[in-house]
């Protein structure tokens, strides 16, 4: 008996990080992030992970006019229904092939996933 309680508790454990959902979401894995203007691109992984709350971008410039801001703006939904929205900004110096990297824990817990809303660039 005493076995089969620690079999279904092990079980138990073992499934709950399962039911809770990806651990990952990927917005966007090596694809080209443009601004609306096309004056910058990004080639790269945009990601978020739940547990942490953390937005991950993981890039390089493929393309870009010259050195400035560049703001990721994301828009994300609780579960009753209210967007939320967050933005990564980065600052670049405009070089072809420059890493881009950027990390940003969110001030929305309530939201699990993300989706890419736009992307501008301020030069400067």
């Amino acid at each position: 008996m005493h076995y089969l309680a620690s079999t279904v508790l092990l079980s138990l454990i073992a499934a709950t990080p399962a039911m809770a959902g990806p651990s990952e979401t990927i917005i966007g894995r090596n694809v080209l992030f443009c601004d609306d203007e096309e004056r910058v691109c990004l080639r790269g992984t945009l990601s978020y992970r739940a547990n942490p709350r953390l937005l991950e971008l993981r890039s390089r410039v493929q393309r870009a006019v010259g050195p400035g801001l560049l703001k990721i703006r994301l828009v994300g939904e609780n579960a009753d229904g209210h967007a939320r929205r967050t933005t990564i900004e980065v600052r670049i110096r405009g070089h072809y092939s420059e890493i881009v990297n950027a990390k940003l824990i969110t001030d929305h817990p309530d939201v699990y996933s993300w989706q890419l809303d736009s992307i501008n660039f301020e030069p400067g």
